[in-house]
């Protein structure tokens, strides 16, 4: 956390008192001496620095500052010594109490432990399914994740150490599989690292190669051979000595031994793609295609490859291309001697503008432009255009017939050659950033724009495997090929937000967090749209379901007639009841300024606001909505809701709005006519009704006229929260005019008290622990409700700031009422950078010093704590999860780790099933066998492993079959039944469209 000031005077007393008395009964509550006297003078030197009515400690060396009372006991401990024993021995003891208090806190401090992060974001780079098809191998921002295509589970991440978070600039560009070894795959990052991973152990990962240049675009590898002997060439795109260079790596026996420089332009080289080892490489730079063939197959070594290249111009700004290089078949002698055996070059190219390019046999073409006779000529490539925008991704099927593309729509399109028809697949979850095609041609895999992931079979076009990480909106906002052509109604640069995230009563490994439909559409419209909630597994990381609870539209229509992005809804809060029965959210949506320019007064006059309340499925944790409540807090014109808070004893919530008044929510029984209504099942259904209204603006002085056209521009703030027994709600809040906290009594409606004093700033969050009241605001402040006194506080943000950092950009609390402690998040951007990072501490109402501080390479975006398990979550903005735990506690909140650091992985299970199955064959047997049991063919082991694929019927197969003949004159239904299972047990492959 570090905070670093101390907190301001103590004038939060609700009573006033004056500020040397409470100083002066501090410290003798702090040093045992409550009936002794406290009238000592501290020195001058030694009297902390006041400036604007603020003390301002001096930071220590640890980066932790601690509050006013801490300094001021400090400072008594340079006072001339006593000369009375008594009072000597008094100084001994407190001395030695404060040692002993010190290492308490020390070893009190070490036993929170913070995990490896999880998660993370899929790179818009092609994921690799392995050549079984069993592996699917994805890039994350700091890692390699393996998954098993058979349950979608992660198998093993493989962190790449010379990535580490803090080093933001270097990212993975490219990874690929070798072609010589299927269990290595190369890995590039953009600084120049080169690694060969072994992705079935994770060897190779802790060494890699360094190339000399200074950014690394992309990479590709080919298997080429050399004196007899064939190994991996890498293939890069560099940036050195301000030229873009073509480079071929030769690396030997674990080292860089040389590369030879192929080709050098001004501009950068992209999409580097290559076939029959070596033999071609196609390339784009800008709207520039470059495609090139070795000019001699009889290669001995790296320096003596030289290729020979062509340039064409698309007339648009390549995002994507991919190419086939198939054998040439003669029809005649005649065309033989005109083409020779050259291999067939067709290249299809994807558009910032949204059309598809498709060149057929581009060599002898590109040499008969080059010809005396045909440089008048031009080459005319297929055009085919549906696409909107940019066309993310592009490829061909492993028979040519195809070609598959992919964009912002939502959609894969399969255009047919033959016919020039398009297939449809639509409706995705968000929109297609990447596709592979699978070595057998049997499934195709889909990166799309949500952190999702999804393997297709190419016979039915249905998942046979998805992965789904962490979707919430990630900062800064990720690069969009949409992004290149400029567009009307681009949005401003987005905000960092706060992520409303809450954990499920019914389920502690369940989280559950406010999402959009892909970054693209999250961040189109007027601002940032999280209509959506995601339901996350902790044990594996993995979404479970995803559902709306606001109006969206990710494939419908979603521009306006000029053009411009449809904004959708922001989920602003969430709170789950005691039981987990009911959830609470709140939802906010306003129209651009754009579209109520031309209309009388501004966007916030037609804002939307609506509180609604779910019902939870007991089963699958599903969402019915039984109450939407329109408006909740209204004067006028809808009021934000700023906070949303669960009685953790009752069925009730509580909201406070922009209006200044707190309204309790309770449901009834829904009747109609006198008589219950009832839904499924005879279920009871209920509806939600405001139980009480406070108001918390009755008493406010009033304001001269001259401020409030001043202040009237600044928007307040504020927050609520129930206490443990559900007994008091706390409410802060802070207008234009005043900032004060209230301490309501739930049962009677009354204000028991308020205390003026407490908030600096906007207020970020309250809540009540055991008897002490936690407010955060720009600084601190913990407050003992019991005794009335301030028990400490801790500055968050000052003017001048010793450790060079700027003011709190995003701030979160939690409180963890198992362990009887909360945990404070800021983030921050240093003075004059773009960079943010965040700390974190947990602290203890006791204690004004934290239990533990951690820093982390990222913004926070939300932290949470289970009510039913100790310790607490912690999400960045690059999608990660962290855990945070107590030493050994057994009721911290599980967290999902890879099979292999279980000893899950499939390897290992294979191995012991197949020691069980001879153990099994060789054992004795227990006995024959009953009349009643029954015979089974046990699959030879050779077949293994064409049985771990599900057989796969056409359906035009199953049509033929039953539409052979009229209902009256079919087979009979036993010759029918073991012809359908003849069809589902053959083995024969599919044919690949």
């Amino acid at each position: 956390m570090a905070p670093v000031a101390a907190a301001e005077d103590p004038s939060a007393n609700k009573r006033k008192r004056d500020v040397h008395d409470y100083n002066k009964r501090k410290r003798a509550k702090r040093d045992g001496q409550l009936n002794g006297p406290v009238d000592e003078q501290l020195p001058q030197e030694d009297v902390p620095s006041q400036t604007n009515g603020t003390i301002k400690p001096t930071p220590n060396t640890n980066g932790v500052a601690t509050d006013i009372v801490q300094h001021k006991n400090e400072s008594r401990q340079h006072q001339p010594e006593e000369s009375n024993d008594v009072e000597q021995s008094k100084a001994r003891s407190r001395r030695s109490n404060g040692k002993k208090q010190r290492l308490s806190d020390n070893k009190h401090r070490t036993t929170w432990k913070v995990s490896t992060p999880m998660g993370g974001r899929m790179l818009n780079i092609d994921p690799i399914l392995t050549e079984d098809e069993k592996h699917l191998i994805i890039a994350y921002n700091t890692s390699i994740q393996v998954f098993s295509a058979d349950d979608s589970l992660l198998v093993r991440k493989i962190p790449l150490l010379q990535l580490a978070p803090e080093r933001k600039a270097e990212q993975v560009v490219s990874i690929c599989l070798s072609p010589s070894s299927p269990n290595h795959v190369w890995v590039a990052s953009s600084v120049g690292h080169l690694w060969s991973i072994d992705w079935t152990n994770g060897n190779g990962s802790e060494t890699a190669f360094k190339l000399k240049c200074h950014i690394l675009m992309s990479m590709t590898v080919e298997r080429m051979p050399f004196s007899k002997v064939s190994r991996d060439v890498p293939f890069v795109s560099i940036l050195k000595g301000g030229q873009w260079q073509l480079v071929a790596c030769d690396l030997q026996e674990s080292a860089l031994r040389g590369y030879k420089t192929i080709m050098s332009l001004p501009r950068p080289v992209l999409n580097l793609r290559s076939a029959r080892e070596g033999y071609a490489l196609v390339a784009s730079s800008e709207d520039g295609l470059l495609f090139g063939t070795l000019k001699s197959r009889a290669v001995n070594s790296i320096s003596n490859l030289n290729y020979e290249f062509f340039t064409l111009n698309c007339g648009d700004e390549i995002m994507c291309l991919d190419m086939r290089l198939t054998d040439r078949v003669h029809l005649n002698r005649k065309s033989q001697a005109e083409s020779g055996d050259e291999p067939v070059l067709d290249v299809v190219v994807g558009c910032a503008r949204g059309p598809v390019l498709l060149y057929n046999d581009l060599l002898p073409q590109m040499r008969w432009l080059q010809s005396a006779k045909g440089h008048r000529s031009s080459l005319q490539p297929r055009k085919y255009h549906w696409h909107r925008k940019a066309v993310h991704a592009v490829k061909w099927s492993r028979d040519g017939h195809y070609i598959l593309s992919g964009g912002s729509e939502s959609t894969l399109v399969m255009w047919q050659l033959d016919t020039q028809k398009m297939d449809f697949l639509p409706h995705l979850s968000a929109a297609v950033e990447n596709i592979v095609v699978s070595n057998r041609g049997s499934a195709y895999v889909l990166h799309l724009d949500d952190n999702s992931a999804m393997v297709l079979s190419t016979a039915e076009m249905k998942p046979t495997t998805y992965i789904s990480g962490i979707q919430t909106l990630v900062f800064p906002q990720p690069f969009s090929k949409d992004d290149v052509v400029r567009r009307i109604g681009e949005p401003p640069r987005t905000q960092l937000l706060k992520t409303p995230a809450v954990v499920s009563p019914l389920d502690s490994s369940r989280i559950h967090l406010c999402v959009g439909n892909g970054q693209q559409i999250s961040h189109s419209g007027s601002g940032p749209s999280t209509p959506m909630i995601q339901t996350l597994d902790l044990t594996t990381l993995q979404g479970v379901s995803k559902q709306a609870l606001t109006r969206t539209n990710p494939t419908d229509v979603n521009t306006t007639a000029k053009g411009y992005p449809v904004t959708e809804p922001r989920i602003t809060g969430m709170a789950y009841s005691a039981d987990g029965k009911w959830l609470a959210t709140t939802d906010e949506w306003q129209p651009p300024t754009r579209d109520v320019d031309s209309l009388v007064g501004s966007p916030a006059d037609r804002r939307e606001v609506f509180l609604k309340f779910w019902t939870v499925s007991a089963d699958d944790q599903s969402l019915e909505l039984a109450s939407r409540i329109n408006a909740p807090h209204y004067t006028g014109q809808s009021e934000p809701v700023y906070g949303v808070a669960a009685d953790p004893q009752s069925h009730r919530f509580a909201t406070m709005g922009e209006d200044g008044v707190v309204r309790l929510w309770v449901p009834t029984i829904r009747q109609r006519d006198g008589v219950l209504v009832k839904g499924k099942f005879g279920r009871q259904l209920h509806s939600w009704a405001c139980a009480r209204a406070i108001s918390l603006l009755e008493n406010e002085e009033p304001v001269e006229q001259e401020a409030v056209a001043v202040q009237t521009a600044q928007r307040g703030s504020g927050a609520v929260s129930f206490s443990e027994d559900g007994s008091i709600l706390v409410c802060a809040l802070r207008t234009a005019y005043s900032s004060i906290v209230h301490i309501i009594d739930t049962e009677s409606g009354n204000i028991r008290s308020s205390v003026d004093g407490l908030i600096d700033g906007d207020v970020r969050d309250i809540r009540v622990l055991s008897s002490s009241l936690v407010v955060l605001s720009d600084r601190l402040v913990v407050y003992d409700l019991v005794s009335d006194e301030l028990l400490y506080g801790v500055q968050l943000g000052i003017n001048e700031d010793p450790y060079n950092l700027g003011e709190p950009i995003l701030t979160h609390m939690a409180v963890d009422y198992q362990t009887v402690s909360f945990a404070v998040a800021v983030s921050r951007s240093k003075v004059g950078s773009l960079d943010k990072q965040s700390e974190l501490a947990v602290f203890s109402p006791n204690r004004s010093e934290p239990q533990m501080t951690r820093t982390f390479p990222n913004p926070i975006t939300a932290v949470v704590s289970s009510p039913g398990s100790s310790g607490y979550l912690v999400l960045d903005s690059t999608a990660q999860l962290w855990s945070i735990s107590e030493g050994m506690d057994t009721k911290s909140l599980a967290f999902a780790q890879p099979l292999v650091d279980l000893n899950l992985d499939q390897t290992a299970t294979k191995e012991i099933r197949e020691a069980g199955s001879l153990a099994l064959l060789t054992g004795e047997d227990d006995g024959l066998a009953s009349e009643d049991e029954m015979d089974v063919d046990i699959p030879d082991a050779e077949n293994e492993d064409d049985s771990a694929y599900a057989a796969v019927v056409a359906p035009q197969k199953l049509t033929e079959l039953f539409d052979a003949a009229p209902a009256f004159a079919m087979p009979p239904i036993e010759d029918m039944f073991y012809q359908v299972t003849k069809l589902f047990s053959s083995t024969s492959a599919v044919q690949a469209s």
